[in-house]
């Protein structure tokens, strides 16, 4: 996978930006607020369809623009593609891939493959279990359409269920259509518990070399599933055992269910552990041991990613550099080299050496405006 050429229009505090990227190494420097997060956003949100950030979609738009427009031109296995997308303030987002139109938005997620590491994913390790279900949802969405459907569908069947339940309690509403509400949350429930676990497994096995690697064979880390449901290990395998384990839980339920108002069981409850030497990450690990944490579960995603689609991602770093030590920050970009095209954000370049610079394009960041250094 690689991006040759990226362009902006009104997107954020960019006016107009135009880039062609090295095949390997790319840095992006300037000082805090002038807009380089943004530009790895311009990435993220052409391979998403959504802001890397948690902000609505239209605030993506430069201030005081009727419109904001994104060109990328990029190669995937052997093949050039042009993806623009138009995003007015007023009406729907239009996107053309090849000089068509594309009317199914969901089958172009995650064809521009990227995985992205910032400041915020300090939250899968310390946050909450919604930070956790969030990382989860953003990442297999990207590698499975069925996925990204099933979300969809099973979120609108939880809120509904939910709003008939809370009718019921408070007699508004009757239970007539609570088995129609079952069945669908059954249904899409069980095929994101199966895909979960199944992520979650294929992750674990590479987290533990990544993590390995970055701590110097120092510390083991682990992943472990924590479904929202009352089951006991080892977990279901099969998606129909999913689907009757999610069933009779909420048999056994339904009474709990009716007198509380809501949904009490489902992937809407799910969890994962992180452990460092057997030790919860959450709770017990320092904040450095939690930065590399999260920054091993990026790099395995990397691996993860490289393994199913047959060809590395895009790699987005976004402030990465200056929290690791010298060491890590090596073992860091031998990792990505040569797999990966990288964008890196920084500040400064004290944190790279000769010869990640020889091989590296640079673009200078000042107030919006980007410039490639000769």
């Amino acid at each position: 996978m690689q991006l040759h050429t990226l362009r902006l229009w009104r997107f954020r505090n960019y006016t107009h930006a135009h880039m062609d990227f090295a095949p390997r190494v790319n840095i992006l420097l300037g000082a805090n607020a002038q807009g380089k997060t943004n530009l790895l956003e311009a990435i993220y949100y052409l391979s998403a369809l959504r802001p890397l950030r948690p902000v609505r979609e239209q605030d993506l738009i430069q201030w005081g623009a009727p419109e904001m427009r994104l060109f990328a031109r990029y190669e995937q296995d052997g093949l050039t593609d042009e993806l623009q997308i138009r995003l007015p303030l007023q009406g729907k987002r239009v996107i053309v891939l090849n000089e068509q139109p594309i009317t199914k938005q969901s089958a172009l997620v995650g064809k521009l493959a990227v995985v992205c590491f910032t400041a915020q994913d300090l939250a899968i390790v310390r946050g909450e279990p919604a930070d956790r279900r969030r990382f989860l949802d953003a990442e297999i969405s990207l590698l499975s359409h069925r996925y990204l459907y099933s979300l969809a569908h099973y979120k609108r069947a939880v809120e509904q269920r939910n709003h008939l339940l809370r009718g019921y309690l408070e007699g508004t509403a009757t239970l007539d259509s609570l088995p129609e509400w079952n069945a669908q949350l059954v249904k899409y429930g069980a095929r994101l518990f199966h895909a979960r676990k199944q992520f979650l497994e294929r992750l674990n096995v590479l987290i533990a070399a990544t993590h390995r690697a970055l701590t110097g064979n120092a510390e083991m880390l682990t992943l472990r599933y924590l479904p929202g449901l009352p089951l006991r290990e080892p977990l279901p395998d099969k998606e129909e055992d999913w689907h009757d384990a999610l069933l009779s839980a909420l048999h056994q339920l339904a009474n709990e269910e009716l007198r509380r108002g809501t949904t009490l069981v489902g992937p809407h409850r799910d969890d994962f552990q992180i452990t460092i030497d057997g030790y919860d990450a959450r709770l017990y690990a320092s904040q450095g041991q939690q930065r590399t944490a999260a920054l091993s579960l990026r790099l395995a995603e990397v691996t993860l990613v490289e393994s199913i689609r047959q060809e590395p991602p895009l790699v987005l770093l976004d402030d990465v550099f200056s929290d690791l030590d010298p060491a890590r920050r090596r073992q860091l970009v031998a990792f990505l080299q040569p797999r990966t095209q990288t964008f890196i954000t920084c500040t400064d370049l004290s944190a790279f050496d000769e010869a990640t610079l020889s091989d590296a394009a640079l673009f200078e960041v000042h107030q919006g405006m980007v410039n490639r250094r000769a």
